[in-house]
């Protein structure tokens, strides 16, 4: 038999060892990964797509594995409505958010998609480095988000399948646009017919002459091999495709805070580097033009002088709609872009 004296050895032995066990299994827990999965709704060799692969690097590098990025392209997380409305409720993390779409969500936001506002790289830029642009960041978190920074997919023109080089020609053509309400005003202003044709049937519409011509940036005109249907270029940057990257405000707050830092800054160099990128890829794009034989048609500026004019009642449209705070984030914007308006109407 096992003497008391021994039993006691043994029953101590036990204690120590589960002490052990839950000291260990607590280490681990201590030590997992704070998981951190974020989206885009289109294909990840888009500039969005670049932008969230830039993200998901940067992040794991900084935090070195005590967050686990990881970038779902391709709308593996949902349509961008749904990703929004996921990020803010907490069952993702974050995304590659386009403004003109993320406007539904935070009001304010696609006051940098109004026409001729964001129509030119200095001033795209400029925004992005100024107090304004941390501001305008800022701004998302009252509506449950955390803004960190900005790409984009360049300056906006015209593809058309015939040559035109003035307003009077383009108002005889049909233009797809994208679901955004925004530029769907842009084209009404204009009295250019805008058709909503969503992006997968755009390449067939334009081949079988459903529609005209298209508003796209040029470095995706390429990537989509629209070169193939379309035949002229007109550079009218008349809008910027603006991304912000967000995440969840509440998920962000209760990081540890030796975190939020690395975080933030890994997001900071993948937004700079993917903006950068934007840049040079539309470049490159004009000379890809070249090679495929699609002419560049620049407009006059006493034409591209009257789209602006006759564009500005979209800004009245949609400063409207604005709360008092939209208000004063559309007056930041206007200032730092050099836009007069006038708020007196």
């Amino acid at each position: 038999m096992i003497s008391k004296k021994m039993q006691k050895v043994c029953l101590l032995t036990l204690v120590l060892v589960f002490a052990c066990c839950f000291f260990v299994l607590d280490k681990a827990d201590a030590q997992k990964a704070i998981p951190f999965k974020f989206g885009f709704v289109s294909n990840a060799k888009l500039q969005g797509g670049q932008y969230g692969a830039l993200v998901e690097k940067y992040v794991n590098e900084a935090c070195k594995g005590r967050i686990e990025a990881k970038f779902f392209p391709s709308a593996l997380l949902g349509t961008d409505p749904e990703m929004m409305d996921k990020t803010k409720i907490g069952l993702i993390q974050g995304m590659v958010s386009p403004l003109n779409v993320f406007g539904n969500a935070v009001p304010y936001v696609d006051v940098l998609m109004l026409p001729f506002l964001s129509n030119s790289w200095d001033k795209v830029f400029k925004f992005v480095n100024s107090k304004a642009g941390d501001e305008f960041l800022k701004g998302v978190e009252k509506y449950g988000y955390k803004g960190f920074g900005y790409s984009g997919y360049g300056l906006s023109g015209l593809e058309t399948t015939s040559k035109a080089s003035t307003l009077e020609q383009f108002q005889k053509m049909k233009f797809r646009v994208p679901e955004s309400p925004v530029l769907k005003r842009t084209f009404e202003a204009l009295k250019i017919t805008p058709m909503v044709i969503q992006f997968p049937d755009l390449y067939e519409a334009l081949k079988q002459g459903v529609v005209d011509g298209a508003d796209m940036p040029p470095d995706v005109t390429v990537f989509v091999k629209f070169t193939e249907v379309i035949k002229f270029f007109v550079p009218t940057n008349h809008n910027f495709g603006w991304y912000m990257f967000i995440t969840n405000k509440a998920w962000f707050d209760k990081l540890p805070e030796d975190l939020k830092g690395p975080f933030t800054q890994a997001i900071k160099r993948a937004s700079k580097e993917s903006l950068e990128n934007s840049h040079k890829a539309e470049l490159a794009a004009y000379e890809v033009f070249k090679q495929k034989g699609i002419q560049v048609v620049n407009l006059s500026q006493a034409e591209l002088d009257k789209m602006m004019k006759m564009t500005k009642p979209v800004y009245d449209w949609r400063v409207k709609s604005y709360d008092d705070y939209g208000k004063k984030m559309a007056k930041m914007v206007f200032e730092q872009m050099g836009y007069k308006y006038d708020w007196g109407k």
